[in-house]
């Protein structure tokens, strides 16, 4: 008997599939995050500078963005199980071989295809848990996701930087491949991709998006949505900010304007995902329970969040260690609660049919946007110019007034659009 068989018929298996795709999912985050740690590293090994440096960390973005729509169409049709488990033993190969890399050029293509590989989990979960979970669970069991995913964005601050002083950088990227290979046979061995009869998400979904009696749900119709434009935008602003600061410049700034060494700024980095993983499960218990208006609650994320990028770029003379802290964790805390509310939006708009494939097309946002940002943000820190091999806090100031000015206009535009955000709209056109 297979182990996904021996799951098939107990209550314990929602959280089988639960667990060991968060597993996954959380060295996805890690790839997203690890070369802020690891950037003195690699400027180093490679002889490269800033723009070269942002370049190669956003290529994980490019591929991952694109291939989005391409994983939710195979959720919907193959089932997440082998969806997850293909895809993370590309990601682990690709690990290994960017651990090898003998230049920038090289460790930008096998960048590349980690981001490919681990691109593969994070759509087919939506769609797991919508056939294993309750629909009014959602928000909860994405929340949740979100948090074991930041988890891996812990693995990359403190725990990376002492394993890359202690092993090397490129002998802890092995041991990081190792470990998704057998995640990925664990997918193949434990988790089953369609759920009985019994399921309690075969319950009557509450919300459910009305239908048009004449029109049954399309995906290629959430292309022709003004709301999906809308969302895809402001996705794509507040996580390209916020990944470019959290996945490339965070640790950087942190020891320019503290004069640290890169162990106690990671340590310092390391707010941001603990912020994370609280603000995204509270948020999600908060979508499911209390809040049932998901674009005020987006709103108010924007609008806090907007307040952390002024702090960071015009008050960080004046703050603290401590006070950075708070702000650090602030940052993950809202970054986590708008995730969270943005999805349980798009669920409750969206037909099960059609889950997958809208997830596949939003989630193309938020990676295009971070690709952008990280090359932006570097070349505004190259035209600021390094004092002494490293960059002054001035420098910073330049950059992340540019994620201000992203940050506005996303609060701008979902206040703008505030009305047609809310309304519902048929399987056909939605989200």
């Amino acid at each position: 008997m297979r182990l996904d068989q021996k799951f098939e018929n107990t209550q314990s298996h929602p959280w089988v599939v639960f667990g060991v795709i968060a597993g996954c999912y959380l060295f996805v985050y890690f790839h997203r995050v690890s070369t802020s740690v690891i950037a003195p590293d690699l400027l180093e090994a490679f002889h490269t500078n800033a723009t070269a440096l942002g370049f190669m960390s956003s290529m994980y973005f490019y591929l991952y963005a694109l291939e989005q729509p391409v994983v939710g169409y195979l959720s919907d049709r193959l089932g997440p199980r082998r969806v997850v488990a293909y895809w993370s033993f590309l990601a682990g190969a690709a690990t290994i071989l960017f651990g090898l890399a003998p230049s920038i050029g090289w460790a930008s293509v096998w960048r590349a295809v980690i981001g490919l590989g681990v691109g593969g989990v994070y759509v087919p979960a939506l769609k797991a848990f919508s056939q294993w979970f309750k629909v009014r669970e959602f928000s909860t069991m994405t929340g949740l996701l979100l948090a074991v995913g930041n988890l891996g964005g812990i693995v990359a601050t403190m725990p990376l930087a002492w394993m890359a002083k202690t092993w090397g950088w490129r002998n802890a990227f092995f041991a990081i491949g190792a470990a998704t290979f057998a995640l990925a046979f664990a997918v193949l061995l434990l988790i089953k991709d369609f759920r009985p009869e019994e399921s309690p998400s075969n319950e009557k979904p509450e919300p459910q998006p009305t239908q048009n009696a004449n029109q049954g749900p399309s995906a290629i119709g959430v292309l022709m949505s003004l709301r999906f434009w809308v969302l895809a935008i402001i996705f794509a602003g507040f996580f390209g900010t916020f990944l470019a600061f959290q996945g490339l410049w965070a640790t950087p700034y942190l020891v320019s304007i503290y004069a640290m060494d890169a162990i106690g700024a990671s340590g310092l980095n390391m707010l941001l995902p603990i912020g994370f993983m609280v603000g995204a499960p509270v948020f999600g218990r908060l979508a499911d329970r209390l809040f049932h208006d998901k674009v005020n609650m987006l709103i108010t994320t924007l609008v806090l969040e907007s307040a952390i990028w002024g702090l960071l770029t015009f008050g960080w003379r004046i703050t603290g260690q401590s006070s950075m802290g708070v702000v650090l964790f602030l940052m993950g805390v809202i970054s986590g609660g708008f995730a969270t509310a943005l999805w349980a939006l798009v669920n409750e708009t969206t037909s099960r049919k059609i889950l997958g494939s809208v997830s596949g097309f939003l989630n193309t946002a938020p990676f295009l946007g971070v690709a952008a940002m990280q090359v932006i943000t570097g070349r505004l820190l190259d035209r600021a110019g390094q004092v002494n091999g490293a960059y002054p806090p001035e420098a910073f100031k330049e950059a992340f007034f540019a994620c201000l000015l992203v940050m506005a206009a996303c609060l701008v535009l979902c206040i703008g659009f505030k009305k047609a955000l809310r309304s519902r709209q048929t399987g056909a056109v939605s989200p």
